[in-house]
């Protein structure tokens, strides 16, 4: 059996790509969601969200600085895992909605809101802001979509005495079909034509942890 052991994590997001039936034609943006689940007996989890921008569906900054990378400082006490989700390609205004407002003040807005409107507890740390909610006020005339996820498990005894590089598999979330234009005699078409199905390699999530 394992020992449960108590210590401080550090978490760092350090890169995403897309499997290549993902990569756009051109730059896009999509929503990250990455959870610490249940870090420790009193805490069922922690979340971290930001809008981050593909190029050719990888997301690789060569060296960000501390803060830009650090998604929790966390206290960890026997079994715990990484879970991430990603959104669909987001559209302009709700890209620019959410960098001019910042997911800080966004987030704070929507757990007093969250708390009020939809009868539901109120959100500890910014945390556990699904897609859709967030979507709903950033844009009132769309959900951003998750459509890929991963997740990553780890023992009680796991220890990360020195930085380490950790891979979480990403897989789709249900089928992914992409729009496809088709000219006919009758005039232009679109139809649907499926990139991935429902549990499917869709890429992969690199993090960094560090116990302090």
């Amino acid at each position: 059996m394992a020992t449960a052991k108590k210590y401080d994590l550090e978490v760092h997001f350090l890169s995403l790509e897309l499997a290549p039936a993902l990569k756009p034609a051109k730059n896009e943006n999509r929503l990250v969601g990455i959870d610490l689940v249940c870090p420790r007996p009193t805490v069922a989890r922690k979340s971290s969200e930001r809008v981050i921008a593909l190029t050719d569906g990888v997301f690789a900054p060569p060296s960000p600085a501390w803060t830009e990378s650090i998604l929790f400082k966390e206290t960890v006490n026997g079994r715990f895992g990484l879970a991430v989700t990603i959104s669909e390609a987001l559209s302009d205004a709700t890209s620019e909605a959410f960098f001019r407002t910042g997911a800080t003040a966004l987030l704070k807005l929507f757990s007093g809101f969250a708390g009020a409107a939809m009868n539901v507890p109120e959100l500890d740390d910014l945390a556990e802001v699904p897609f859709s909610a967030l979507s709903k006020i950033l844009s009132k005339d769309r959900q951003a979509a998750t459509v890929v996820t991963g997740c990553a498990d780890f023992p009680a005894d796991a220890s990360f005495p020195a930085r380490t590089i950790v891979e979480v598999p990403l897989i789709a979330a249900h089928d992914l079909f992409r729009a496809v234009p088709r000219t006919t005699k009758g005039g232009e078409l679109t139809t649907r034509r499926k990139i991935l199905s429902k549990g499917e390699p869709a890429g992969v999530c690199r993090l960094a942890l560090e116990a302090l």
